[in-house]
């Protein structure tokens, strides 16, 4: 898809997101749910899509975001708009920290890794009952208020919230990756050797794209606390990672809003069969199997594709003709 087109198609989504407040309250909240972990699996996108980095670990940074807004408001009554920016910046903080060790391997290795530093912190909410209520949650958060507004009493309010930190990490998102720094990190997905060999610091670069998937997942938690008021230990576990790792697969890694548009099948899907059957991670595994045989660059990925074969056909010039024996051309 050109590159002319992407701002046309965000105006689009803003107008679709303008309209959505004028359905039920049940609708506004899936659509807010959706938002939320979209912006979960963009930030792993960067990591996964963009610089070639698997991560089974991410869960850590979303939840340490949604912890430290709750844990602030119960235990110590902060605001949930400065809650919000202390937990970006402690999600930020720790991806640095984590990165620093991280991205001393690759592969497997490197999988494994972010997986134990996720374990480890959802092991440590798990026995620090005093502070995170451990498998009973953390509840008796206040949500804040909009312009006089409660998040806690208005479906609207909270929507309007998640949306508007939505677009910015969409918007920001789409900036980083067609920047010099976003060109680096597709160049090191690509090939690694040569980045190294053309004297690009990789493992410097390696750790930016980290704490930057880190700060922008915990965007996402602090989201989540506002729009929940409520946490438990299960935000921390690596299967959040791995529902987040589908969501990019399923829409397409190494795009901006395919990730996005996996989050939404995602969680329809389990909202959906959930309904009418128990086991639907059966169901969503199955589709998510069939997605990774048939539909590779996933589906907005196969969607973009599509349409920009379509535009490519209906664009190119006809064929010059010949003019008689002479060859000329009309």
């Amino acid at each position: 898809m050109k590159l002319s087109n992407k701002p046309v198609l965000f105006v689009l989504l803003c107008v679709v997101l303008a309209i959505v407040p004028l359905a039920s309250d049940y609708v506004l909240g899936i659509v807010s749910e959706i938002l939320i972990f979209a912006i979960f699996a963009m930030s792993l996108n960067l990591l996964v899509g963009y610089t070639g980095l698997m991560s089974f670990g991410h869960s850590a940074f979303f939840g340490m975001a949604t912890y430290t807004v709750i844990a602030l408001g119960v235990h110590l009554g902060l605001s949930g708009w400065w809650g919000a920016l202390a937990g970006i910046a402690a999600s930020t903080l720790l991806a640095a920290i984590v990165g620093v060790f991280c991205i001393r391997v690759s592969g497997i290795p490197f999988l494994m890794l972010t997986m134990a530093f996720s374990q480890l912190l959802f092991a440590a909410a798990l026995k620090w009952r005093s502070v995170t209520g451990g498998t009973d949650g953390l509840i008796g958060f206040t949500p804040p208020e909009l312009f006089g507004v409660s998040l806690g009493a208005s479906a609207t309010a909270r929507y309007a919230v998640v949306v508007i930190g939505f677009v910015l990490v969409l918007a920001f998102l789409w900036a980083l990756v067609r920047s010099p720094l976003g060109s680096i990190f597709i160049g090191i997905r690509d090939n690694e050797q040569r980045m190294r060999a053309v004297g690009y610091p990789v493992q410097r670069f390696k750790l930016i794209a980290f704490t930057i998937a880190g700060g922008l997942a915990g965007v996402g938690g602090a989201l989540y606390a506002l729009f929940n008021a409520y946490v438990s230990t299960d935000i921390l576990h690596w299967h959040l990672s791995g529902d987040a790792l589908i969501m990019v697969v399923l829409g397409g890694g190494g795009t901006v809003i395919g990730p996005a548009v996996g989050a939404a099948i995602f969680l329809l899907l389990k909202n959906f069969i959930s309904s009418y059957n128990e086991y639907w991670s059966l169901w969503v595994g199955v589709i998510f199997i069939l997605c990774v045989m048939f539909l590779r660059q996933g589906v907005w990925g196969f969607v973009a594709g599509k349409f920009a074969a379509a535009r490519a056909l209906g664009g190119a010039a006809p064929a010059p003709q010949a003019n008689g024996a002479a060859g000329e051309v009309k």
